[in-house]
């Protein structure tokens, strides 16, 4: 259990988890998990579960080391690096082979959100760099690596994307082969506007004020406090993440589309990042006007929502709407947790079973 728990912390927490490898941390951990107070060593007792340790500062490190989970160092996200003339955007992912062999097929890594900008223009595009080093759940072998730039614009962007060796125009769920493109236990990746520039940067980019509230792992309420400005300039906005049911379904957002359906409308997405697992939610504007009741599909794309319904369609035209502020509040209930991925299913008993076990003898 010790070690699944590490598994998933590594891929839904913000730092990484490592086995206890010695019985006294062990007792330690036990000992904290039921409240007990017990003398340890002392670089044991103070480094591993002091008040100011990496783990505590998530709901999701407490209860790992709750489940008897030591924290080692975190996984550092290298920033993005702009040539100098701010027409390439470079990003170094380091994966040495004992984190590669933590890594399964699906597994994403994303760098920070960085802005491509226009030769000579002060307006741009957030973006960010997705990569899959075993590949997506459309790569046809988990040797290739999967590689996707992801951007806040509607028009789809004159850029060449590359890893190591290899570019393309646009992402790809077999970009190239892992093999091939590791090298001293990392992965270059670049992306490059080409004749410096981008396709349509003549919207004003938007500053979105916005906030999130959650209540008791059921209930969300996404505030866009410009929602007007927002709806004019037309382009897609995400909530902050949070999480529902448990900790280890990992983030889970909310989406404001502008125009979708229809131009006077804008289409609000529940979105979910693990595959196969389905979410009934309802999703229900301020005043109540507007409401339906769906299943979310993890991973599926606005697209694929749009064509399935899997939205909520609010009409911006109609009374009520706004609040006296001009503000838009959505509000996302979970109803039902249709299917998770079975090994998810399991391990989750598993860890708040242990967290509930006296101390080990």
């Amino acid at each position: 259990p010790v070690q699944g728990a590490t598994t998933l912390a590594k891929r839904f927490g913000s730092s990484r988890a490592v086995a206890s490898t010695s019985a006294p941390q062990r007792l330690c951990a036990a000992a904290v998990a039921n409240g007990l107070r017990r003398e340890a060593p002392e670089h044991v007792h103070r480094r591993r579960f002091s008040a100011t340790s990496t783990g505590v500062g998530t709901r999701l490190g407490q209860y790992l080391e709750a489940c008897g989970a030591n924290w080692g160092d975190a996984v550092e996200v290298q920033d993005i690096v702009a040539s100098q003339d701010g027409q390439t955007f470079a990003w170094q992912v380091d994966l040495p082979p004992e984190r590669l062999a933590t890594i399964r097929p699906g597994d994403p890594i994303e760098s920070r959100p960085f802005e491509l900008m226009s030769s000579g223009s002060s307006q741009g595009v957030r973006a960010r760099f997705q990569l899959f080093p075993k590949g997506d759940s459309n790569a046809s072998d988990p040797s290739h690596c999967s590689l996707w730039l992801s951007t806040d614009s509607r028009e789809r962007l004159p850029i060449r994307l590359r890893l190591a060796s290899t570019e393309r125009e646009g992402g790809a769920s077999d970009f190239c082969r892992l093999e091939d493109a590791l090298s001293n236990g990392s992965l270059q990746v670049s992306v490059s506007l080409k004749d410096g520039r981008l396709a349509d940067a003549s919207t004003d980019v938007q500053k979105v004020q916005q906030s999130l509230q959650l209540t008791d792992l059921k209930f969300a309420e996404w505030r866009l406090f410009n929602a007007q400005e927002l709806f004019r300039a037309g382009k897609l906005v995400s909530s902050p993440p949070f999480r529902f049911h448990h900790v280890l379904l990992g983030d889970m957002y909310l989406e404001f589309q502008p125009g979708a359906p229809h131009p006077e409308h804008c289409a609000v997405f529940f979105r979910c990042r693990i595959p196969t697992m389905r979410l009934r939610v309802k999703l229900e504007e301020g005043s109540g006007s507007f409401s339906k009741t769906f299943e979310a599909v993890g991973r599926a794309s606005g697209e694929d929502d749009l064509k399935q319904g899997r939205f909520l369609p609010v009409n911006m035209d109609a009374p009520n709407v706004f609040e006296s502020d001009g503000s838009l509040i959505v509000r996302a209930a979970l109803e039902e947790v249709v299917t998770i991925p079975a090994a998810l299913r399991d391990m989750i008993p598993r860890l708040d079973e242990r967290a509930s076990w006296p101390k080990r003898l």
